[in-house]
This record gives structure tokens, C-alpha cells and sequence, in this order.
């Protein structure tokens, strides 16, 4: 599939200038022919399929887990982003780690669930070019320091950090490896093997256009082999001992009744999932998995950064300052600018008066150019700056 094919699948695209997959892209029609087909399914049968549904949670991971590097042990579906980093910090802590490196404008998913668990966070600083330096990323480091958690892209700038270089400090440091892929997985590619990732966490409504709802998380098989995981449910033991409730408990009788102490849960991430969860959300990531495994994220990245390098071109043309260098090592879907007046009022401006739809963050207008978008979305977009009078900030 080419990217001009892939917009052929997403009808709003007719009537609306949709540059803002940064905060969640619209729905594609397969993605929501899946998720219809799910319910009505239920409307007609209930649950009756439910064995059917189980069956297919396990092949939708094990596709997840093929797209990201992993085996189908290491994913587990979650709620959000955050949910994930929360995890992750409670892991941290029982290994011992109570510090970790992270970026001075780091998405809150990343930082404030490890801060509400008790971590320490330190940051190093965003450079005056809105980029991060890996030799400062090292100064940064202390004695105390156990883990490195960044994100793939940043959410208020766009700047793509080169996480094997991020990975290769972590290594040489015998630190934990964490990714935020909230803004990456769809359009960046992520192997967690080869990048040496322990943790990876992530969303299904931006770049991976699935809707929302639906976090994916993957936990490296050492981890889950050492460290227990947080919390769990009747689901998060082995299949057979799904309907008893004192398995692997130690139990002590007497005369009145008598006492239970512990419990042990499967060496999975998918133990986190730890009972009914949200099916229409699978069959959504299901059907989006089709359409990223069709075009690759490798040519989605290709197809946005020649978009980005195109329009920050015109955007400076025009008098704008994109808040990221034009290197097409780091450039990911986002561009950021600076306006004068107030960003969100652009914002709303720019939906009302010309159904174009973007974001206010990092202090300006944020532009996300998915592997959709095409040059006339460029072309209304700059059309409309003049028209409305934006100007530079």
C-alpha cells in the first residue's frame, strides 16, 4: 500500500484538512468496519463468540508483537500510555531503581506516573535549537541513576531522538532502556530487541489510527522472569486455574475455616490484563496493524519527512520559525511554530474558518503530517495562514 492509497481509506480526508495525528488521527473505514463488524456481532449474539474473542486477542498480539520485535509473551494490552508507565515505575522500585534519566520536555505519561510512585526523576535540558545532545543526556547521569525513559518523538517539538544511540548509552551504563512510543509507533520504526529496549509503552490513537482506548506494553522476558508484576486478576493465572479462587495460595485450616496467604501470576505481560477488557478495541488495532504492515513504518517515515522537509521550506518562506532543526535524521510527522497572538485562538481559527485541524502545544501551532497527508493538505494550510492573517510569533 502507498500512502496515496492508504487516504483513500480515511473519508474525512474529503471534507476536512486533518494535520493533527500528533493528538489523534481520524478513523480509517477498515479500522472501523472492524470495530462495527464487533458490535454487531454482540447486538445479534451477545457473547457468545466469546471463546472466539479470547482466541483472537492472542493472535492480535502476537501480530503486535511481530511489528515492535517482540514475542507475544512480552505484550500486554493496557488502557493508556500512563497506565503503562505506571507499571513500569512499580518494577523499577521492586528492582531496587529509584532513579531515572529523563528529557526536560517529556510528555506527562512519562514522567508524572513515576513521580507519583515515588521515583526520582532527573532531566536533562532542552538545547536552545529544540534539540537533546546524547553527551548531555551522559552528563546528566548520576551514581544513583538506574533507568533512561524517553519518548521516540517529542510530542511539543517533533525532534526524533536516535534511540540506538540512547540504547547503546543505557548498555554501556547498565541501565534500564524505557520508550515512550506514544508518538512513534505507526511512523517510526521500533525493533525493542534490536534496540536493546527493556520497557515500551504506548497509545493507539495517533500515529497508530486505532481509535482510542487501547495502550500496548511490552515488559522483556527478564524482567517478567524477575521481577512480579504489579497487580493482577482472575485472568492472570494459567487457563486451568481461571475459576479457582485459592490457587497457589497457601492455606491453612482450622476448626472455623481457615487462611489463605499469596498467590503467583503467569510470567506474562498479558497477566496485567486482568479481566474483561475492551474487544472493539482489538479488532480496531487489528485492522489498523493491516494498513501499518501494508505500507511499513520505514516508508510511512520516508513519505512524512519529505512533507515535514516541504512544508518547514514554505513555513520559513513565509516568516515562520519551525522549533526543530530541518535535519531529516531527527525530523519526525510534528512541526511546531511559533504565532503571534494566542496559539489555541489560531488553532480554533484555522478549524472555523477553513476546516483545517491542528493543535496548540509547545508555545505554538503543532503541524502533524501522517502518511496520509499528501502536498495539497500543505497547500491549504499555508492558503489559509495568509488568508487569516496568521503571523509569525
Amino acid at each position: 500500500m502507498t500512502p496515496a492509497e492508504l487516504r483513500t481509506h480515511l473519508p474525512l480526508l474529503q471534507k476536512l484538512t486533518w494535520l493533527n495525528a500528533a493528538a489523534s488521527s481520524p478513523t480509517p473505514l477498515p479500522v472501523y468496519e472492524a470495530m462495527t463488524a464487533y458490535l454487531k456481532q454482540t447486538l445479534d449474539s451477545g457473547d457468545v463468540h466469546y471463546p472466539a474473542w479470547a482466541r483472537f486477542k492472542d493472535e492480535v498480539r502476537a501480530r503486535l508483537a511481530r511489528f515492535i520485535g517482540a514475542t507475544p509473551k512480552e505484550v500486554g494490552f493496557t488502557p493508556s500510555t500512563s497506565f503503562g508507565f505506571h507499571v513500569i515505575a512499580q518494577m523499577l522500585k521492586a528492582r531496587g531503581i529509584t532513579e531515572v534519566l529523563t528529557l526536560e520536555t517529556e510528555f506527562p505519561s512519562t514522567t508524572l506516573p513515576m513521580l507519583y510512585d515515588g521515583l526520582t526523576l532527573r532531566a536533562a535540558r532542552l538545547r536552545p535549537d529544540g534539540t537533546y545532545s546524547l553527551s548531555e543526556l551522559e552528563a546528566a547521569l548520576t551514581p544513583k541513576t538506574g533507568a533512561i525513559a524517553v519518548s521516540a518523538v517529542q510530542y511539543a517539538s517533533g525532534f526524533r531522538i536516535d534511540l540506538e544511540a540512547v540504547s547503546a548509552l543505557a548498555r554501556a551504563r547498565g541501565l534500564t532502556f524505557i520508550i515512550n512510543a506514544a508518538q512513534g509507533l505507526g511512523h517510526v520504526p521500533l525493533d525493542v530487541k534490536k534496540l536493546g529496549a527493556h520497557f515500551l509503552a504506548a497509545t493507539s490513537h495517533k500515529w497508530f489510527m486505532a481509535g482510542y482506548g487501547t495502550g500496548t506494553l511490552f515488559i522483556d522476558q527478564g524482567w517478567l522472569d524477575e521481577v512480579p508484576l504489579p497487580f493482577g486478576g482472575w485472568l492472570s493465572v494459567q487457563p486451568q486455574e481461571q475459576f479457582l479462587p485459592w490457587v497457589n495460595a497457601k492455606r491453612v485450616d482450622d476448626a472455623h475455616g481457615f487462611t489463605a496467604t499469596g498467590t503467583k501470576f503467569r510470567r506474562e505481560a498479558s497477566a496485567l490484563e486482568a479481566g474483561g477488557g475492551s474487544w472493539v478495541g482489538l479488532y480496531a488495532v487489528d485492522a489498523a496493524l493491516a494498513l501499518h504492515e501494508a505500507i511499513g513504518p520505514a516508508v510511512a517515515l520516508e513519505h512524512i519527512v519529505g512533507l515535514q522537509l516541504k512544508l518547514r521550506a514554505r513555513l520559513r518562506s513565509a516568516g515562520f520559525e519551525p522549533s526543530t532543526p530541518d535535519d531529516p535524521a531527527t525530523l519526525s510527522g510534528i512541526c511546531v511554530i511559533p504565532v503571534e497572538g494566542t496559539p489555541l485562538e489560531v488553532v480554533r481559527t484555522l478549524l472555523r474558518e477553513a476546516n483545517i485541524a491542528t493543535t496548540s502545544r509547545g508555545a505554538g501551532v503543532r503541524i502533524s503530517t501522517h502518511a496520509y497527508n499528501d502536498e495539497t493538505d500543505l497547500d491549504r494550510l499555508l492558503s489559509a495562514l495568509t488568508r487569516l492573517h496568521v503571523k509569525p510569533g
